[in-house]
């Protein structure tokens, strides 16, 4: 038993004995067989106690509220913590897939994005040539720039909560996508999808060196 529950308990006991010791201290302990003083005494303890037992019930009842809340709060954080994590993983297993098609004879797409998307200033991010190449590779894979798009509303959701339990969510996220599909890769494709998006779109890129500071 908690020291609170202790704490409650007694201050309980306090307020449905104290009224009853008042009406000894008053009136003495003394039973009588009078039939007008029990009905006094009953009349007394009626006026005394209903209310003090309609607070406690109130009390019983938004400390019941109050537990319900934090059990739903419960419930739809784990909700939203395993719909993230499935929906990464989802994106992630996709990515593997579809990086590894041929974009040029004997290249895969994963190979061609390590050497073109990795610059070492990001003001190379906004020459038209990699604008054009991000152009074509989206034209001929539109699913990649498709599903690393669905990662970062991901990551929103998970860091929106500053609480560990959606902490360590965020984090495991970005570990399962660095297992899946190589921290360069990761870095590669924030990238991609700056150079591909112009910088118009508003997220949070948790990868690149050159887009995360």
């Amino acid at each position: 038993m908690t020291r609170n529950r202790k704490f409650t308990i007694c201050i309980l006991v306090v307020v449905y004995l104290m009224p009853l010791a008042l009406y000894a201290i008053t009136f003495g302990t003394t039973l009588t067989s009078e039939h007008q003083r029990w009905a006094e005494f009953g009349s007394a303890m009626s006026g005394i106690y209903a209310p003090i037992v309609a607070l406690t019930t109130l009390s019983v009842v938004l400390v019941q509220v109050s537990l319900q809340k934090e059990i739903n709060d419960h419930q739809y954080s784990q909700a939203h913590l395993s719909q993230a994590r499935s929906d990464i993983e989802f994106y992630a297993l996709q990515l593997v897939e579809k990086l590894e098609f041929i974009g040029l004879p004997g290249q895969t797409y994963r190979s061609i994005l390590h050497r073109n998307f990795q610059p070492t200033h990001i003001a190379e991010l906004d020459s038209e040539a990699l604008r054009t190449l991000a152009q074509n590779i989206d034209f001929q894979l539109p699913s990649v720039i498709g599903m690393w798009s669905c990662v970062y509303p991901v990551f929103a959701g998970l860091s929106a909560n500053d609480t560990p339990i959606f902490r360590s969510a965020f984090g495991s996220t970005q570990q399962k996508l660095i297992a899946l599909l190589s921290f360069e890769t990761c870095v590669t494709l924030d990238n991609f999808y700056r150079v591909r998006t112009k910088g118009q779109l508003d997220v949070i890129y948790k990868f690149s060196p050159l887009l995360s500071v």
